[in-house]
């Protein structure tokens, strides 16, 4: 679909008050698409790595890896992978940082995840960085990275990379507050900091993102996303393609309860307001 077309782009616009200009003109100027990057789930190790001597405390032997340099070559110097929160090795700084190795094409073309855990379908605002994001297939993959181009920044609200500012800030784990956190930037967002048995408490802990989905926001006081109806109907839930919201009207309210389609096979159609049974699943029925 054009993403000119999103109502989140046609609002943007609005909120820049355009005119006399096409949504088009405005996506090449002000917004742009993120550039596709590669996800491994190992490290892209340097072919010439710099060595450890001439007093130097750490050297990067990685994209992600970095060496401890307790003596010189001739000694077995310890390396480690840099912390979730300092993903990359960069060698002009010294250490584990936010920011990519330049020395290195290969470093700047990867994902700062070595495997973003997916938890629906849709685009997820990466947590440890402003300037990308990735794009989900469904729940329980691994996520595609896209990196916003240089002055860009991502915009979760129109899902598109900006010129300007966002107000986005990287996201810190703290064993403070609720388990569940609403996204700063986004309440459609919320999230989860994971700290797994080796992990050091507020230092490393994995960042698991979660999405309400489009029309639903995270309500932290309940810890539960909740859906705005806008008027009665059945309306899909864009994080989960077998599920969809019925609206009615209850009390003089709009409310609304959240239904599965029969088979787990089907996906809810929003245009024909039924759940339906995928192309590609109907067409792999037949052949079996």
């Amino acid at each position: 679909m054009d993403p000119c077309g999103t109502p989140a782009v046609i609002e943007v616009l609005w909120k820049y008050r355009v005119v006399n200009t096409t949504a088009q003109d405005v996506i090449s100027s002000e917004f742009a698409p993120g550039v596709l990057r590669k996800t491994d789930e190992n490290d892209i190790l340097y072919p010439n790595p710099a060595t450890c001597g001439n007093g130097q405390i750490t050297v990067c032997v990685g994209c992600r890896t970095i060496k401890v340099c307790i003596g010189s070559e001739n000694v077995q110097n310890p390396t480690q992978t840099c912390p979730k929160s300092t993903p990359y090795c960069n060698s002009s700084e010294g250490g584990c940082s936010m920011v990519p190795d330049d020395s290195q094409e290969t470093c700047s073309q990867a994902s700062p995840e070595l495997n973003f855990r997916c938890t629906g379908v849709g685009k997820y605002p990466d947590p440890h960085s402003c300037t990308g994001y990735y794009y989900c297939e469904g729940a329980e993959q691994t996520g595609d990275f896209y990196k916003c181009q240089s002055g860009y920044t991502y915009n979760s609200k129109a899902e598109m990379c900006q010129r300007a500012s966002t107000g986005c800030k990287p996201l810190n784990c703290t064993t403070d507050g609720p388990i569940l956190k609403v996204y700063p930037s986004n309440n459609k967002f919320f999230y989860y900091c994971w700290y797994e048995e080796d992990d050091d408490a507020d230092t490393d802990a994995s960042i698991i993102m979660f999405s309400c989905g489009d029309g639903s926001t995270f309500d932290s006081s309940t810890g539960k996303c909740v859906y705005k109806c806008l008027r009665e109907g059945t309306y899909a839930k864009s994080t989960n393609p077998n599920m969809y919201y019925q609206c009615y009207w209850l009390n003089g309210k709009l409310t609304y309860i959240e239904r599965s389609c029969p088979l787990a096979s089907q996906e809810f159609d929003d245009k024909k307001k039924l759940c339906v049974t995928p192309v590609g699943n109907a067409r792999r029925k037949l052949l079996n």
